[in-house]
């Protein structure tokens, strides 16, 4: 008996494992000709030593028949001249904006007229939960495109000190210099991430496709990214652990910067933060996921916990001021994470809002 069923579950595993083979080369088959390899030259000058250039390779993808596509910002930073590899042709490519804190910028070029660039479909990263296959497309060290194939290990605001702008996608899959701006798609094909950051050993990190199309229409609508201001600064405590409760954290305020939003509408040390318009928060990255999804501009209802009875507040959020300008506590800077290859930084954020 034991014989038996050992036999049934290793032809069962068997024959899993050729489907999940077969369902990752069918997706890399399909999306390949989206994905592109990008290529940033700068010139140097250092004194009177004779000019030197440096050359940087990342990945890109399309996400639309009119030529834009996505790369990491630190593959493209500070070049004098961009292009891609696509179809055998190099093409020029122009650099429409830059986003320092996601690592994210949006390219563009100009597709031969009646030939629409083919695009990945593009899917909800909200969807994403921890134990999802993904699968990231990238050229490494400069070679042929590849898959990698990976399981969601987490949703992190932050990687030890270092708090990104606004959750990421972590993964377990190793990235090798070159594959940084390559898309994460899940296993329908769709694209629901950009690469933007490698951990330790096989994990990396992924701006999530939801996030990247706010900085993608801050950039067209704007010329840069929009990160609002409120002037509020808070914490989380943990109420209890009991696994049987579902929310056993909440978010308090911490600190109210004078001459500010919060200032102005009536926010108090120790108020419980119980929502923001319509989104419930139970921890921090709830309030940085949601503020990060608005504009300067933008009037905002949050709804506090004050003396046992709930309060609205209403404001309307500003643009976020250099961080030299609101003190030592706000303008603390934290390092990068440790990068596999010079396309890699994280330009951190604040726990200020």
């Amino acid at each position: 008996m034991f014989l038996v069923i050992a036999t049934t579950t290793a032809v069962f595993a068997e024959g899993l494992l050729e489907t999940i083979d077969q369902e990752v080369t069918s997706i890399y088959k399909k999306s390949k000709d989206t994905v592109v390899k990008v290529h940033a030259q700068r010139q140097l000058q250092i004194g009177n030593l004779p000019s030197s250039s440096s050359h940087r390779v990342g990945t890109g993808f399309f996400i639309d028949p009119d030529g834009h596509l996505l790369t990491a910002a630190t593959v493209v930073e500070d070049a004098d001249n961009c292009w891609i590899e696509w179809r055998g042709q190099k093409i020029n490519a122009r650099v429409i904006g830059r986003d320092p804190q996601t690592n994210l910028a949006l390219l563009k070029i100009e597709p031969a007229a009646g030939s629409p660039t083919p695009f990945l479909p593009q899917g909800n990263s909200d969807e994403l939960r921890v134990g999802s296959m993904i699968i990231t497309i990238g050229f490494p060290y400069d070679l042929p495109s590849a898959p990698v194939v990976g399981f969601v290990s987490g949703i992190d605001i932050h990687c030890g000190n270092h708090v990104f702008a606004t959750s990421h996608i972590r993964a377990g899959c190793r990235l090798s210099p070159g594959q940084g701006g390559g898309p994460m798609l899940n296993a329908r094909g769709e694209v629901i991430g950009i690469a933007v950051a490698a951990h330790t050993d096989d994990q990396c990190y992924a701006l999530p496709i939801n996030a990247a199309h706010k900085i993608c229409a801050d950039i067209l609508q704007f010329g840069q990214p929009q990160y609002t201001w409120v002037g509020l600064g808070v914490s989380e405590r943990q109420l209890a652990i009991n696994p049987t409760v579902s929310n056993q954290w909440q978010v308090f305020i911490q600190q109210i910067y004078s001459n500010t939003p919060a200032a102005a509408a009536g926010f108090r040390d120790g108020d419980t933060l119980l929502t923001i318009t319509s989104n419930e928060v139970h921890r921090s990255a709830d309030v940085l996921n949601t503020m990060f999804c608005h504009r300067v501009g933008d009037t905002v209802e949050f709804t506090v916990l004050r003396g046992g009875q709930e309060q609205k507040l209403l404001l309307v959020v500003v643009a976020r001021p250099p961080q030299e300008s609101f003190g030592a506590q706000a303008s603390r800077q934290l390092g990068p994470l440790k990068p596999p290859g010079q396309w890699l930084t994280v330009v951190p954020a604040s726990h200020e809002h």
